[in-house]
Formats: C-alpha cells, sequence, structure tokens
C-alpha cells in the first residue's frame, strides 16, 4: 500500500517560471495526493496564472495570503494545510525529473524522518548530463553535529514524515527551515539520502540568496551573522541527548564572539578539535588542513 504524499509549494512573484515547476510536478509518476500553494501575496501576476492552473487540475489546491509574511511562515502554513503521510517540499522555479517522488518513496525506509535527493543548478536550459554536486559531501543518519556548520539537506530535494515534522513546528523566524527541519530528523528516525538527481534548481536575479558584488571578507561576515542565529537555534533544541546539547550550547558561545572579536582562539581551537564532524560536509584531499584554513579566516580578523 501507497503511503499518501502532499507537495507544499509557496509561491512569490514566480509568473516567470511557476508554470514550468507546477507541470513537471503534475507530471511525476507517483500518485500524490495534492499539491497545496499558497501565494505569499505576490504583486505581479502569478496568483492569476496559479488560478488557471488549479481551475485545471483538482489536484492543485491554491491559496492566498491577504499579506506577505515571509517563506518561513508560509512553508509552515502549507503544511498545516496539507493531509499527506509525508510532505514533499517545492521551490516555485525549479523543475522536478517526473521520476523523483516515485524513486524517494521506493527508497524510503520505514522509520526514516526525512529522505532527500540530490539536485543541480542551472540557468538557461536544463543540463542533458548532469553531473552531481562534488565539493559537499551528502549527510544521512542520525548525527546532528555533522550539520553544525552547513546544511546540505535542501528542502527543495526533501520528503519528510509528518508524524516528524508537525512537532518541530512553528519554524524559528530567522532560521533556514530546511536546516531546522533536518536537525530534528536526526532525533526522529534519522536522514536518508538518495544519489539521484531529482530537482534542477533555476539560478535568476531574484531567488540568489548570496548577494552579488561583495568581496570574500564581506560574504564570511554574513555567513557569521547566519550561523550564530541558527547555533543559538539549534542549542534550544530539547530532543538532543545531553552532550549534544551541550556541543551547541558552547559552539553557540564560542561563535557568537566571532562576530566582534578579531582574534579568537578558543573558537579556533573548537573547531580544529571537532573538525571531522563539523567539516565533515566538504570534501578535501587533506581534511585537516582545509579544516586548518577555514577555522582561520574565521577566526581572525586583522
Amino acid at each position: 500500500m501507497q503511503s499518501s504524499l502532499s507537495i507544499v509549494m509557496c509561491t512569490y512573484n514566480g509568473a516567470a517560471f511557476v508554470e514550468a515547476q507546477v507541470q513537471s510536478i503534475l507530471a511525476q509518476t507517483y500518485p500524490f495526493e495534492e499539491l497545496v500553494i499558497v501565494d505569499d501575496a505576490s504583486t505581479d501576476g502569478t496568483y492569476a496564472l496559479l488560478q488557471q492552473l488549479a481551475s485545471a487540475n483538482t489536484r492543485i489546491k491554491l491559496f492566498l495570503n491577504p499579506m506577505n509574511i515571509g517563506y518561513n511562515a508560509n512553508f509552515e502554513k502549507a503544511i498545516r494545510l496539507s493531509v499527506g503521510e509525508y510532505i514533499a517540499f517545492a521551490d516555485q522555479d525549479d523543475i522536478w525529473e517526473k521520476e523523483k517522488l516515485g524513486l524517494m518513496m521506493d527508497a524510503l525506509q520505514p522509520n526514516t524522518a526525512l529522505i532527500y535527493c540530490d539536485s543541480v543548478r542551472f540557468s538557461d536550459a536544463i543540463p542533458n548530463h548532469p553531473a552531481p554536486n562534488k565539493k559537499n559531501r551528502r549527510i544521512d543518519g542520525k548525527d546532528p553535529l555533522l550539520l553544525g556548520m552547513f546544511n546540505t539537506v535542501s528542502g527543495h530535494a526533501s520528503i519528510m514524515r509528518r508524524s516528524a515534522l508537525m512537532p518541530i513546528l512553528p519554524f524559528p523566524k530567522e532560521v533556514y527551515y530546511d536546516w531546522w527541519m533536518a536537525m530534528y530528523a536526526t532525533i526522529s528516525g534519522g536522514i536518508q539520502f538518495i544519489p539521484f538527481i531529482g530537482v534542477y534548481q533555476r539560478m535568476h536575479t531574484q531567488n540568489i540568496t548570496i548577494q552579488q558584488g561583495l568581496t570574500e571578507s564581506e560574504h564570511r561576515n554574513r555567513y557569521r551573522i547566519m550561523l550564530s542565529k541558527h547555533l543559538a537555534a539549534f542549542a534550544t533544541i530539547q530532543g538532543f541527548p545531553e552532550p549534544v546539547q551541550l556541543f551547541f550550547g558552547q559552539f553557540s558561545q564560542l561563535w557568537n564572539r566571532s562576530l566582534t572579536k578579531k582574534l579568537n582562539w578558543r573558537l579556533f581551537v573548537f573547531l580544529l578539535q571537532h573538525h571531522r564532524k563539523l567539516f565533515y560536509y566538504k570534501v578535501r584531499q587533506v581534511p585537516i588542513i582545509s579544516a586548518f584554513k577555514v577555522s582561520f579566516l574565521f577566526c581572525f580578523r586583522w
């Protein structure tokens, strides 16, 4: 018997690309229950376009926010409006392989909290022979420390069990919802990765998170602030074993000092002590040297 599956999508001013994504979802070989779309008060023609698509397919359940609430709150709303035993997450401007949901649901282990596949970026045309990302190691299993510095579990490539997802709502405002889900998944059944490219992530000027034209130093400062907010949230997760809670509490305190201190020796030592887990995501021939370089850049500013 197949498990019921809902897909949730949040839209905002996505008229240029949303129809192609919706059509790629409707073409999935897996018989999903519904596509729940919540538009976050778009000011272009997105909602009108979605109304046309919804009128032609009863699986589309369309909702409109009277005012913009932001993507974390919007995804939370879409989740609460869905009914499936499992929930897949979709961005408005990507393209899905038609076997994406089928392969993921077939591979899903009974106790797994979250499963995700690989994704590749494109700008103009979908690549004919896409290659997986070789810079970042994909993370699976039940060790939250592997997610401490960086998240490779992308929301747009994820499916999560409802029973593991509902207790972790609401999503914190300043934390990436997929990073939050991945952290909790490690303590509610684990994370599972399948090496299948199921998502083509469209890159364009409206969806690039990191601003263009910044120096490397400015990028690092943005990352410092972002990670500080995430570590503070991770330190509040009560379901972690006590050693993990203590780890994130200490990591959060040390990292916060990097926001104001130019020389942060204690953080430098901490990162090197735990480099095998904190820098696990980085594919490097000599991991300790790579960890030393990255730690140095974040801990010392001259």
